[in-house]
């Protein structure tokens, strides 16, 4: 397929670029700034959500057969900081593209990346499936949901082949220090150079589910084959992990015995997360993660 992804120049749509063009597909990158020269295209447009006229442009150029939507904001802070930006990013400018793909190239196969944090961190009684209450409680979840909810309605009224990606948090090398695994990762560097013996931390207690980012583009590709046009997909390990339990793995692998320094600025009050059932995506795809998570830490570690 020729695939238009979105976002290519983030973190996971690099992944995402090598991912596609090691399995025999054609991606092309859309993105306001290129992606660094090691990460192979296609082709490369430059074009933002947020301009309905480029976007249309870029699919009349491109002739994709499908689209990978990674583009928006990802870090869940910046909604708090700067919400009128991530309401216009993560919901207006999904509905452009939609509308996009809908006047130029109704066809193409599309994937939303959605969030995990469209339920919410309420308690669940068992596994959330798809089909279960979107309950977001934070403006980027709601920012998410409403996008999620968008797509899907793109499949049911006009027919077209859209589906969403649920996915919990991943990690892997080539992130952002702004996420907690890839700021662990930098200052233990620093540690190893002789910059001091501190590691700045917020919540430790809080748990998550880590999921490589190279599973979960895998898991992207496969839905994009083989995923059931208005359906969302939860993507997720199975696993969570406490934070502290990562930090002190990093400090293992790495040998160092750092001080650790709670700074109310990195402190997130939120705890655990509920599982999330990803029967859906196995049924559909046959996915499993594959990469072990002592791997991944690895990885980054020598990328920080």
């Amino acid at each position: 397929m020729r695939i238009l992804v979105t976002g290519a120049s983030g973190f996971v749509g690099r992944h995402f670029l090598t991912e596609a063009a090691a399995n025999g597909h054609t991606a092309f990158a859309m993105d306001v700034t290129p992606p660094p020269g090691s990460v192979a295209c296609a082709g490369f447009f430059s074009a933002c959500l947020t301009d309905p006229a480029a976007l249309c442009e870029t699919i009349r150029r491109c002739k994709p057969d499908a689209c990978m939507h990674l583009a928006g904001v990802a870090f869940v802070p910046t909604a708090n900081t700067d919400p009128g930006r991530v309401i216009d990013i993560n919901i207006m400018g999904t509905a452009n593209l939609l509308e996009a793909f809908r006047n130029n190239a109704p066809k193409c196969r599309i994937l939303v990346a959605s969030s995990a944090q469209v339920y919410g961190h309420r308690p669940r009684p068992s596994p959330i499936k798809e089909d279960d209450p979107l309950t977001p409680d934070s403006l980027y979840g709601i920012t998410k949901a409403a996008a999620d909810d968008i797509s899907r309605f793109f499949a049911r009224q006009y027919g077209m082949a859209v589906m969403t990606a649920r996915p919990y948090n991943h990690v892997g090398p080539g992130q952002s220090p702004h996420f907690v695994v890839p700021a662990f990762a930098m200052q233990i560097r620093a540690i190893l150079r002789g910059q001091g013996n501190v590691i700045k931390v917020g919540n430790l207690e809080s748990r998550r589910d880590f999921t490589d980012v190279r599973d979960v583009v895998h898991a992207y590709r496969l839905l994009l084959e083989r995923g059931e046009a208005g359906f969302a997909y939860n993507v997720a390990s199975g696993h969570q992990l406490a934070i502290g339990q990562i930090l002190h793995q990093l400090c293992d692998l790495a040998g160092v015995s750092p001080d650790i320094v709670q700074d109310p600025a990195l402190y997130r009050p939120d705890g655990a997360c509920s599982t999330l059932d990803t029967s859906r995506l196995i049924a559909a795809t046959g996915w499993q993660p594959r990469i072990p998570f002592t791997q991944t830490m690895k990885d980054i570690l020598e990328a920080a």
